[in-house]
């Protein structure tokens, strides 16, 4: 019991085993919540199939009724959520996560992230035949994803961000592309990128009717559960269009994650069908440019050939230019030396987290082979960022530490021992800290900065 104890002090989280049981299961999540969520934690909550039925994680508002059905249009009616994709694809294991109302938006739930309530919150799990499984919880970051992101995703501010093609709030379900197929089946889940469409609508003619399931995948994220109709035409006009648009803009804003505008087909019928058309106005547009291909190519041409006579004629002026402006570096280049994100990350440099960093002048993302620059404030930005804001600004986008050229020279270190003579060597030494190593250089650049009423450090770093 001590153990036990210890462990979940140290890692926060609880488990518990149910086997061959039947019904309703209280899973209790007090332990984890006593002390309440901050606004960076979540309770992610997991269950695990191991024999039997297949049961269904619940979070409900109260304790639903045990005469439930299994089914979605059930669930739904008790006021209960559940990992819809992944009970439906029959998957070992079933998640959602639980965060503060402060920072939870309409859309958290299309990834399965829902309101922790301190009174009538049920959380546990359903089945109607005998089941054995194991429900864990435990409190993470509301940074890290809940699951394994799968067919390339990749995790980002707790979210799975998927590849073309991919479905799902892991990223587990892939469907194939409408416009690249000739036959239609049961057997698989297609996807049309609204981005793709030529023209105000998109139809598609089918050799007979069938059932068929579409949906916005945006407004209803539940693969199994768009709007049924019987026809033999897969048609979406401007206005579908433009509203799925519209809610896959809304999603991306808040999730602060990249989403494709995707509209989800699903054929019921058992028999594969065929597409005997396409748009009509595809057709158009394609005879009219097999029609103009000729005479615009020629005139592509020729403008082609004017074009590069006068770019020959500049071609030479231009690298004069450039080759003058390289041999007249300024004092940024001078004395603040441009090094590879990728070879900082690799470092041990105090106080610069390079995990999930943005450049705070364009608000990118930093790339392993992004050329970047760090202030002696101890700030990293892309290096041309960083000297387009100098030349109008000389002053830190973010601590507003001067960036003057007689500053930046007062902040240099010493010649016997400057960090650019430590990155030279670096093939050598690694960064391993040594007698003038990057704390000694640090501690002479904080007494030179105390002096101008700035306690931070200067970073130098080779090109």
């Amino acid at each position: 019991m001590f153990l036990i104890l210890i462990d979940f002090v140290v890692n926060q989280k609880i488990e518990q085993n149910y086997q061959k049981v039947i019904g309703i299961q209280v899973f209790q999540i007090r332990n984890l919540t006593i002390n309440g969520l901050s606004e960076k934690q979540k309770i992610s909550i997991a269950l695990k199939h191991n024999d039997g039925e297949i049961p269904i994680l619940l979070l409900c508002h109260n304790k639903p009724n045990v005469n439930m059905s299994m089914d979605y249009d059930s669930i739904s009616k008790e006021q209960c959520q559940y990992d819809v994709n992944a009970y439906e694809v029959r998957n070992k294991k079933q998640v959602f996560s639980l965060q503060g109302k402060q920072i939870l938006g309409k859309f958290h739930r299309n990834f399965n992230i829902y309101e922790f309530q301190d009174v009538g919150l049920f959380v546990g799990a359903i089945s109607k035949l005998q089941s054995s499984y194991s429900i864990h919880a435990e409190i993470q970051s509301i940074y890290a994803c809940s699951k394994e992101c799968r067919n390339g995703g990749s995790c980002f501010y707790g979210i799975c961000e998927c590849l073309q093609g991919a479905f799902s709030d892991d990223c587990s379900l892939q469907g194939l592309n409408i416009l690249e197929q000739q036959a239609l089946s049961s057997n698989y889940l297609y996807y049309l990128d609204i981005n793709q469409v030529n023209g105000s609508n998109f139809l598609r003619i089918l050799s007979n009717s069938i059932p068929l399931r579409l949906q916005c995948y945006a407004d209803k994220p539940q693969i199994n559960h768009g709007t049924q109709i019987f026809t033999n035409l897969i048609q979406l006009d401007h206005e579908r269009i433009e509203y799925c648009k519209t809610i896959t803009i809304q999603v991306q804003d808040q999730m602060k994650v990249q989403q494709i505008p995707y509209y989800l087909f699903t054929i019921l019928d058992q028999n594969n069908v065929e597409i005997l058309e396409n748009n009509f106005e595809d057709s158009g547009l394609s005879k009219i440019m097999l029609i103009l291909f000729i005479p615009l190519s020629m005139l592509l041409l020729l403008f082609l050939i004017c074009c590069c006579s006068k770019l020959l004629k500049n071609k030479e002026n231009l690298q004069n230019q450039q080759l003058q402006t390289e041999l007249v570096p300024n004092y940024v280049d001078l004395y603040m030396p441009t090094f590879k994100f990728q070879e900082i990350r690799e470092t041990d440099l105090v106080n610069i987290n390079t995990d999930n960093q943005y450049c705070s002048i364009c608000l990118e993302r930093f790339d392993l082979l992004n050329n970047v620059k760090i202030t002696y404030c101890k700030h990293l930005y892309h290096t041309k960022c960083l000297k387009l804001w100098i030349e109008k600004i000389k002053i830190c986008p973010l601590c507003r530490a001067p960036l003057d050229e007689q500053t930046i020279i007062s902040m240099q270190p010493s010649k016997s021992m400057t960090l650019i003579d430590q990155i030279s060597n670096k093939s050598s030494n690694k960064f391993k800290p040594s007698v003038g190593s990057i704390s000694s250089f640090n501690n002479q650049i904080t007494n030179k900065f105390q002096n101008l009423n700035y306690q931070r450090s200067f970073v130098c770093i080779d090109q």
